[in-house]
């Protein structure tokens, strides 16, 4: 057990080492020095791993739930862009009320019911009048929204 302290102690201060060398000569170091660093780093970070592993009681060594949850690999998060176009050229910039229709939109059952309420609700709010291939346009992105 000692000897693990002892172990983990020189592990913890080759790593503080090799990163503050990284650190203070960053702008002075070759790709290769730093692509050398950083495979020094995994070595130690790897053998630290397998000795920590190697000390936890089989009986222990089924993770928790949130183990688990923290090995899963990082999956891409989608988030929903605010089209600018739209926002500029119908919604005279006004983000919020960009946002404020498409939440009304999000009520909707189907895009035949959200073309309805563009067109009886929000059209006459705004004059569209010179910018009908933006309005067929944003008609028709809030349409996907309802294929998916």
């Amino acid at each position: 057990m000692e000897e693990e302290k002892v172990f983990q102690r020189t592990v913890e201060n080759e790593l503080m080492s090799l990163a503050h060398e990284i650190l203070r000569h960053r702008k002075r170091m070759q790709l290769s020095d730093i692509h050398d660093k950083a495979a020094a780093i995994v070595a130690l970070t790897t053998s630290n791993k397998e000795i920590a592993n190697a000390a936890i009681p089989k009986e222990q060594a089924a993770p928790t739930a949130l183990e688990e949850v923290l090995l899963e690999p990082v999956t891409e998060i989608a988030f929903e862009a605010v089209p600018v176009n739209f926002v500029e050229t119908l919604f005279e910039g006004n983000n919020t009320d960009y946002q404020r229709i498409i939440s009304m939109l999000n009520s909707k059952e189907n895009a035949a019911q959200a073309k309805a309420f563009i067109e009886e609700q929000v059209r006459p709010d705004y004059d569209w009048s010179s910018k009908e291939s933006e309005v067929v346009a944003f008609i028709e992105y809030i349409s996907s929204l309802y294929e998916v």
